[in-house]
């Protein structure tokens, strides 16, 4: 029922006519004096009120258009909502500076770009950055080096949007086809979504809104959040998780961030430090996980968002990388991406030409670890080169009670013990001091290395992909007691008929395959 146009044409016929209604008070100040003329400057301070108002209204009227709750977004982070002062020539000239600005320095390094972008921030009052974070959530959203209040404000509207949108599908999709696997998915990220507007409690009880500098639902999802506040914070971990890493099952990464910032004994938020969720990149499944693409492709985004943040001065940063997020971080510090800590956590390797910490060419004095838990399959696999625990001159920190591939930060236990003593700089982490003979770590470790490498030399590298799906299944035999020979060939042959790869491969291939990882791994179990 309101006209944003209309409401825009009154605030500009009130704030032209204010010029000539100064001229009229000056002039009665001059015949009848200042106290006789005291009405005409009540009416001159109530024209200039409300023409603000009327732009303030306008601007609800076009940002509701496109949905969500704008207002209540700058709000909810402190963020000033008389956006209406905002003129018409302004809102022309924000767009083109803030593309322009963007366009200039695509070309530059991250750390010139987010200069570049905190410089035109800097310039813009507190009205013109929230009626970007509104008008252009995103594009500000995801922008690297605006003010972490602003990309909050942008990327909660867009998740408002973005909920309202998918909850429409979902209602849709229950109507015409309720059996559709598509139904438990989209239920699934319309939940997460809905977590993401509901308060964060911290550990002292408090409700807090909860923080984003990236979201985006396109595909699987991105997503970087913020817990703590960042801004006072003078320890920071940035958590990089890997495979199958999406929007609809993100509270799992959400769940890990909480319990790496709450302190075991007091269950306080730990002090000064903030922990921070980037899901920055195109996560693989297990079918592509083999493949370095995504890890090239997700590297310079980590180093752009690295270049972005900004927490107290003097703050140290830390890098939690795990699986495949570990390929993607080695290639994000040789490209010089500053951390002051590094750890790996159930690596399948830093990539092919890693074969030391001195290899990612880090800054002096940049401390490197690395965990890997018994029965960590992807560890054993060496899919993308030397596992960072088998290095020597990387710290491998004990992992406690933890096993497998996906419980690195289970609580009240030694591995996120480490964790957070690494993030607060705070006692002394407990290293591992096991055998470092994969085979007493775990029967059968050695012998998947080769089973998998012998696999991979034998098919097309574009069936790399479909053979890593397959990989599971044929390494848990490895490892969980099917290391006969009959046994495992048999498991081995089943297996990649089921993937469709049966063809490239004779039963004597199969044979020998399995007898060479079974007799083959070497004297050092490697």
């Amino acid at each position: 029922m309101v006209d944003a146009d209309d409401l825009e044409q009154l605030a500009k016929l009130l704030t032209d006519k204010r010029q000539l209604a100064e001229q009229y008070y000056k002039r009665a100040c001059q015949l009848v004096g200042q106290a006789q003329a005291t009405p005409l400057a009540a009416m001159l301070r109530w024209a200039g009120d409300t023409a603000t108002e009327l732009g303030n209204r306008a601007a609800i009227v076009r940002a509701a258009e496109k949905g969500g709750d704008p207002f209540g977004a700058l709000s909810t982070f402190g963020l000033t909502t008389a956006v209406g002062t905002i003129s018409g020539d302004d809102k022309i000239r924000l767009r083109k500076d803030l593309k322009k600005v963007i366009s200039d320095n695509a070309a530059s390094t991250p750390e010139q770009r987010v200069q570049a972008i905190r410089k035109f921030f800097g310039k813009l009052t507190a009205a013109e950055r929230s009626w970007l974070a509104i008008e252009q959530p995103d594009v500000v959203g995801r922008l690297d080096g605006a003010p972490a209040t602003v990309r909050y404000a942008a990327n909660r509207l867009l998740i408002e949007r973005a909920l309202t949108h998918e909850q429409k599908d979902l209602a849709a999709l229950k109507a015409t086809d309720p059996k559709s696997p598509q139904v438990t998915l989209l239920e699934k990220r319309v939940a997460r979504m809905t977590e993401f507007l509901q308060p964060r409690v911290t550990g002292d009880g408090r409700s807090v809104p909860r923080q984003f500098l990236l979201f985006d639902p396109a595909g699987d999802g991105r997503v970087a959040e913020v817990f703590g506040d960042l801004a006072k914070a003078e320890h920071v971990a940035v958590m990089v998780p890997g495979i199958t890493n999406r929007l609809d099952n993100y509270h799992d990464i959400a769940r890990d961030a909480t319990l790496l910032l709450r302190d075991p004994e007091t269950k306080r938020d730990l002090p000064e430090s903030a922990v921070i969720t980037w899901l920055g990149y195109d996560t693989p499944e297990f079918g592509d996980s083999v493949l370095p693409a995504k890890a090239e492709a997700g590297a310079p985004a980590l180093h752009s968002f690295r270049a972005g943040l900004e927490a107290a001065k003097g703050a140290k940063f830390a890098l939690f990388a795990h699986s495949y997020g570990t390929l993607l971080s080695s290639k994000a510090l040789q490209e010089g991406t500053p951390f002051d800590s590094v750890v790996f956590m159930g690596s399948p390797g830093l990539g092919p030409t890693i074969k030391s910490a001195a290899d990612l060419k880090l800054k002096p004095g940049t401390q490197v670890f690395a965990m890997r838990a018994p029965g960590d399959w992807v560890s054993y696999t060496e899919a993308h080169g030397k596992d960072p625990a088998e290095m020597a001159d990387i710290r491998r920190l004990a992992t406690g009670r933890s096993s497998g591939h996906s419980e690195y930060y289970m609580q009240k236990n030694t591995g996120l013990n480490n964790l957070q003593t690494i993030l607060t700089g705070d006692g002394c982490v407990q290293t591992f001091m096991g055998s470092p003979k994969l085979d007493d770590e775990q029967f059968g470790a050695a012998n998947v290395r080769v089973l998998v490498k012998e696999l991979q030399s034998r098919v097309p590298q574009w069936k790399a992909g479909a053979l890593a799906t397959a990989f599971e299944p044929i390494i848990r035999g490895a490892i969980n007691g099917s290391t006969d020979v009959p046994t495992l060939i048999a498991l081995t042959t089943t297996t990649l008929a089921d993937s469709g790869l049966g063809g490239y491969f004779a039963p004597q291939d199969i044979a020998q395959i399995v007898g060479k990882s079974l007799t083959e791994a070497g004297p050092d179990q490697r």
